[in-house]
């Protein structure tokens, strides 16, 4: 049968990957080819008093040094969110707009502040570090948790308390009824750790405008060119999409992180136009714990209600998401998505689940693996496990009397999700069999006579 539901599709990528074949954008080099490097912003939040590129500008090699000056003078846009909550219905925000090269207040470290292209990638990083900017400093705050306090540092005037938006899934009141009647109340205060993707291959772009046909090329290591494209021409040129060319040749790996656009997507294109010839930027490891998106970074309290036979009577989360200095891209996507999958696989009668969009001078959080689901699941799983412990009910059969059965199927959650068909229960038997949970305790003492611990981990995942 071809093309049958279900059948397995054999790969073709791999003997290239395995065999060194791959093609990635630092492999590529166009004629005539001209290389970037990119200043960074060091400070978290300060005005740009000045900035001295004289020393750059006569360093040998060098073909331009391009600042925010250059990029207002050329009216150049920059990224905004893909959508927002109010896009889809929801609560109102405040949207961001992060420049692809700042010129006068920069909000995180690993701002971009200038470029240096030049006729080799020495040459322009050499060039690249004769650049003197003269920062005014500002009070900034990098904690969510602090930036909603009274007088922490502002980001935006726009934003009060450093908030672009609370959004709300569930029934407060029905929640907080469940709350009083409940015979036990468990409680957990989490925090999900920011990170860096930290991919195999760092972002490479290379840019190409033809003065010929007034047409741009980009070919970039990323996950999403066609969204790439339409922010290229919609947001930062302000020019028709028909114009923008975007390759993605071998990723190297995204997570996520590669989903979005990047600054130095449009800085090569922009370079290219003003140097007339193609202009390439490699990041290197440094620039990617710079300049990257990040993600997760999720402060959140959870509450389960249970009555005295350990049945889920209400699910109560209270969150704070850190989008960094500004919301890009799909950024809201993790936000929402710990909130709607709260509730899991579990029949939870009723949901109340808050979280606030909280600015703070750190790079920008996006979607990684999951994108906001395995915050949810974290939450209610940990829940559970204390909940557990605290009643002196075995977990797994915990799980097993709060299970959403399948005669309860089409189910319709508090987060909006339709969930048709499942069977829960028979998954997660099928795999306590397969990891061999009744053979657990005779391997943890086996452990222990060499000296290690072994633990026995429980989670339940529904996307």
């Amino acid at each position: 049968m071809n093309f049958g539901i279900g059948q397995p599709v054999t790969r073709t990528e791999d003997p290239r990957f395995l065999t060194g074949r791959g093609s990635y954008v630092d492999n590529l080099n166009l004629p005539h080819q001209a290389y970037a490097a990119v200043v960074f912003s060091t400070v978290a939040h300060a005005d740009i008093a000045a900035i001295d590129t004289a020393a750059a500008e006569a360093a040998p090699g060098v073909l331009a040094v391009l600042t925010g000056r250059e990029a207002e003078e050329d009216n150049l846009g920059g990224i905004p969110p893909a959508f927002m909550p109010e896009d889809m219905g929801g609560p109102k925000g405040f949207r961001t707009n992060r420049d692809i090269m700042v010129r006068k207040r920069v909000r995180h470290v690993g701002e971009r502040v200038a470029m240096v292209v030049a006729e080799t990638e020495a040459q322009a990083i050499e060039a690249a570090e004769l650049i003197a900017i003269d920062y005014d400093t500002l009070p900034a705050v990098i904690k969510a948790t602090d930036a909603v306090k009274d007088g922490a540092p502002q980001l935006y005037e726009e934003a009060p308390n450093n908030t672009s938006f609370t959004l709300r899934f569930g029934d407060e009141a029905a929640t907080r009824a469940a709350f009083d009647s409940a015979h036990h109340v468990t409680t957990i205060s989490l925090h999900n750790n920011r990170l860096a993707a930290n991919t195999m291959e760092p972002r490479t772009s290379i840019g190409h405008y033809s003065a010929a046909d007034d047409s741009y090329t980009l070919y970039a290591s990323i996950q999403n060119p066609h969204g790439t494209r339409s922010t290229l021409a919609q947001n930062i040129f302000h020019e028709p999409e028909a114009k923008f060319r975007v390759i993605a040749r071998d990723v190297g790996g995204g997570f996520g992180l590669k989903g979005g656009t990047h600054a130095e997507d449009a800085l090569v294109l922009w370079a290219s136009k003003r140097v007339g010839c193609p202009v390439k930027w490699t990041g290197d490891r440094s620039a990617s714990f710079l300049g990257d998106d990040q993600a997760r970074d999720q402060t959140v309290t959870g509450e389960l209600a249970l009555d005295k036979d350990g049945n889920f009577l209400g699910l109560r989360i209270r969150a704070l998401h850190n989008s960094g200095a500004y919301i890009v891209g799909s950024g809201c996507v993790p936000i929402i998505f710990s909130l709607r999958l709260a509730p899991s696989v579990y029949a939870i009668p009723t949901v109340d689940a808050l979280s606030r969009m909280v600015l703070t001078n750190t790079p920008p959080t996006t979607p990684y693996r999951g994108a906001g689901r395995p915050e949810a699941i974290y939450v209610v799983e940990r829940l559970i496990d204390k909940a557990a412990r605290e009643m002196g009910i075995d977990r797994i059969a915990l799980r097993r009397r709060n299970f959403i059965t399948p005669a309860a199927l089409p189910y319709t959650t508090q987060g909006h999700f339709t969930y048709d068909p499942g069977e829960f229960e028979t998954a997660m038997d099928m795999t306590l069999a397969l990891a061999d949970v009744d053979g657990f305790a005779a391997r943890r003492a086996e452990s222990e006579k060499s000296g290690k611990r072994r633990g026995l981990g429980l989670s339940y995942y529904i996307d």
